[in-house]
């Protein structure tokens, strides 16, 4: 199988893909979990190691002395290239212990070289193991060397390197982020799932750890069961990296004829480089602030009682109407106060006691965001803003204090450099990017180190940057040039206003802006801004209508109009969905891709296979004439058909259509829906996924740069268009500078649009700001 031969899933969540287990799933077989001693446990895994793994005893090596480690590596140098993998009690770098590591260099084989297996009889560390001291003395080689360092979600196992041995590794390859540059839309991104797919066709069921030991440390795991499961891991990882290579090398005919080049700059130029910044923002971590934690956790506990309180007050209003529900229906699933936290009983409440008419292009009885949005009653209303301060607290209060190191008092977020499908980042534990930006109490736990200051740096309207450069408008282009508001310039002349009466805020005489509100002004900013991240989200102009609060045919109207006074907008959105028609994918300004597979479905599908044609005597005809009218009749339905479709209004009718269809042996899928969901993310994924790449550009640029590193800089959280660092307060000045420079310069090879970064010196994030005296 081909890795561009896959059909698209779309993604739903930027959080959903977590990395942090290197395993694939679906086991062949697991150990029972009604084992009732580490002694059965431990001689199942031998049993199944011996059945599944048994055959590759002979093909890796268990290195028990120093010796035979130092041979090895010795073979790695020569040949310039090696697999690394390790073992580990847990996956957290900073506090779990390294178990052991596995090596893999070609035309030899792979080998295991344990370090910290524990006896599970005696719980004493197991004889023969290597120390160490000894292993970073033979790692470091591999640097020293410029040995070429192949991985697999290489973050992780860069960071064990670091903290258990001390030894500092630079990958050359990360099979995980490899994958996700050629194809964003698989469906399983473990290391062994895509090796099965990819490198072994599907033909085997790869075993996994988590399959194979459950939750038992593997330190645990006898050495002469393990070192083939471990082995086994660092020669795929290699195995992998061959089969993706071929993709992502610019001068490989394949990596041509796929047109990958790009793709293949994107992940040397900025994905792989970026591993060791990132590696070293997770092991800067950020600090919190106990005392206000807890301050925080008694003030939203005590909101979280108030916004049930009110809940129960307004089920006390419709008490008639709900008792007389639990008369009709005395096996109902409401408990005796209804629960606000089970979505049953919402259901129940909203669906059979208040009866509210089912939210259309909504899952039936929904009691979602958007559904309780739609329905927008009282008690929607109240379940909403009780739902906010649960999770609040759940996210980033309660569950803080558990997650923090306990050797420095920080928490070391866990990032995801290609989190989201257009590149953007995601993180855990906790979520960086999903902390609510109006909420600013969250924020200010986090705060600077001692003797440091925070730093936060962001890019002002980055996305409308960007899409005013891939738009190429002159006309936005000379907005930004002269320092213009572009929102207010779409404004003055899509709506034929001068530019001064289209600003949300008064000028003076000087042409300096006031604290007056401008209220017609600002009403035509808004428009103009709904409009334009309309067309950067993906939003439908319904939505559009929502935000602005007027009837959809008056938002068409104001889009209408935007249009006309800067067409390239239009003509932008209509050429990103023209290549994604065309290509199956849109691209970003660095060259990433967005595959759309939706894009090139066919608005609707025929199934045949129980339609009979009418009218005719099988004698009458021979095999040749019968398909030719079996092929007749079948496109004169698909005609027929497709054309009562495109006419139908609303969901019903079509659902009518298809019935009818049915009912002649014809079934019909429509790909409305899916095509509908590309179109809307053809231009976002385009304008998102520059942004990411621009900010992770950024990112190199700041984490590398020699001065301030020298300053004592440290980068510690990516949150979108903004960059979270901290310095000694001493070098506050400096370091403001040439930080707020240096993102400055990173789109500079891509963007004309003029790029300016302020920067904000606080002690807490989101706290008041430090005034810093320039000497």
């Amino acid at each position: 199988m081909d890795l561009f031969d896959i059909p698209g899933i779309p993604s739903t969540k930027e959080s959903d893909k977590n990395i942090l287990s290197k395993t694939a799933k679906k086991p062949a077989k697991t150990i029972s979990k009604s084992s009732s001693s580490i002694s059965e446990r431990i001689s199942n895994i031998k049993r199944i190691v011996e059945e599944h793994l048994g055959e590759y005893r002979e093909k890796y090596d268990c290195i028990r002395n120093e010796k035979e480690l130092s041979d090895y590596i010795e073979i790695c140098r020569i040949n310039g290239i090696c697999a690394i993998d390790t073992e580990t009690t847990g996956l957290n770098p900073m506090l779990d212990d390294i178990v052991g590591f596995s090596l893999y260099t070609p035309a030899h084989k792979a080998v295991y070289v344990p370090i910290n297996h524990i006896d599970y009889i005696t719980n004493a560390k197991v004889s023969n193991q290597l120390s160490k001291e000894f292993c970073k003395e033979q790692l470091q080689k591999l640097a020293d060397n410029k040995v070429k360092l192949i991985m697999f979600n290489a973050k992780f196992d860069i960071r064990v390197l670091r903290h258990q041995l001390g030894v500092y590794l630079e990958a050359y390859w990360d099979g995980y982020l490899a994958q996700r540059l050629l194809n964003e839309n698989e469906s399983e991104n473990g290391l062994k799932a895509l090796h099965t797919k990819y490198v072994l066709k599907g033909e085997k069921d790869a075993f996994a750890f988590s399959d194979l030991f459950e939750k038992m440390s593997f330190a645990l795991v006898p050495i002469n069961s393990g070192y083939i499961y471990a082995a086994r891991d660092a020669e795929i990882t290699y195995e992998l990296y061959k089969y993706q290579e071929q993709f992502l090398d610019k001068n490989n005919q394949k990596c041509i004829d796929k047109e990958l080049t790009d793709v293949a700059d994107v992940f040397r130029q900025i994905e792989m480089p970026l591993i060791n910044v990132v590696a070293d923002m997770e092991d800067n971590g950020i600090k919190v602030d106990l005392d206000y934690l807890h301050k925080l956790s008694e003030k939203y506990n005590k909101i979280l009682l108030e916004k049930e309180a009110e809940f129960y007050k307004l089920c006390d209003k419709y008490n008639d109407k709900i008792e007389d529900y639990r008369r009709k229906n005395p096996n109902n699933k409401l408990s005796s106060m209804i629960n606000i936290a089970s979505s049953t009983q919402i259901a129940i409440l909203l669906y059979d006691i208040l009866e509210e008419k089912p939210v259309p292009r909504q899952p039936a009885r929904g009691t979602g965001e958007e559904v309780l949005k739609a329905i927008n009653n009282e008690f929607c209303k109240a379940i909403l803003e009780y739902r906010e301060v649960a999770k609040l607290i759940s996210t980033y209060i309660d569950k803080m204090e558990a997650i923090i190191n306990p050797n420095d008092g920080k928490v070391h977020c866990v990032f995801n450099q290609y989190g989201a499908d257009t590149g953007r980042f995601s993180s855990q534990d906790p979520n960086m990017q999903n902390i609510p930006s109006h909420n600013k109490d969250i924020r200010k736990m986090f705060t600077a180190d001692d003797g440091y200051v925070l730093m936060s740096s962001d890019y002002s309207q980055q996305e409308p940057k960007v899409m005013t450069q891939m738009c190429g408008d002159p006309k936005m282009l000379q907005a930004y040039k002269e320092g213009k508001d572009l929102y207010a310039q779409i404004a003055s002349l899509a709506f034929d206003n001068p530019y001064e009466d289209c600003l949300e805020f008064y000028l003076d005489e000087n042409g300096k802006k006031t604290t007056e509100t401008n209220k017609e002004g600002k009403e035509r900013r808004t428009q103009a801004k709904s409009i334009l991240l309309g067309i950067l989200y993906g939003r439908g102009i319904t939505s559009v209508a929502e935000q602005l609060k007027c009837s959809k045919e008056k938002a068409q109207q104001i889009q209408d109009k935007v249009f006309k006074g800067f067409p390239a907008i239009k003509q932008f959105d209509k050429d990103s969905k023209q290549m994604a028609y065309e290509k199956g994918y849109v691209t970003t300004l660095w060259g990433r891709k967005r595959r759309l597979p939706d894009m090139q479905l066919e608005p609707y599908e025929f199934d045949f296979s129980n339609f009979v044609v009418d009218g005719f005597d099988p004698l009458s005809f021979d095999n040749n004439d019968l398909d030719a009218l079996r092929e007749q009749e079948e496109q004169a339905a698909i005609n027929y058909y497709t054309n009562k479709l495109d006419k139908a209004y609303g969901r019903q009718a079509k659902e009518e259509i298809k019935a009818k269809a049915k009912q002649d042996g014809i079934i019909i899928k429509d790909n409305g829906g899916f095509i509908a969901q590309a179109e809307r993310q053809c231009v976002n994924s385009r304008i998102q996924g520059s942004a990411a790449d621009m900010s992770k550009k950024a990112m190199l640029l700041v984490g590398n740069d020699t001065r301030l590193k020298e300053l004592g800089f440290r980068l510690l959280i990516p949150v979108h268009d903004e960059l979270i660092a901290e310095c000694p307060i001493e070098n506050a000045i400096e370091c403001r500078d040439r930080f707020a420079q240096l993102m400055s310069d990173a789109a500079k090879d891509r963007l004309e649009v003029p790029i300016s970064c302020d920067v904000e010196v606080t002690k807490e994030w989101y706290g008041k700001e430090i005034e810093l005296e320039d000497s």
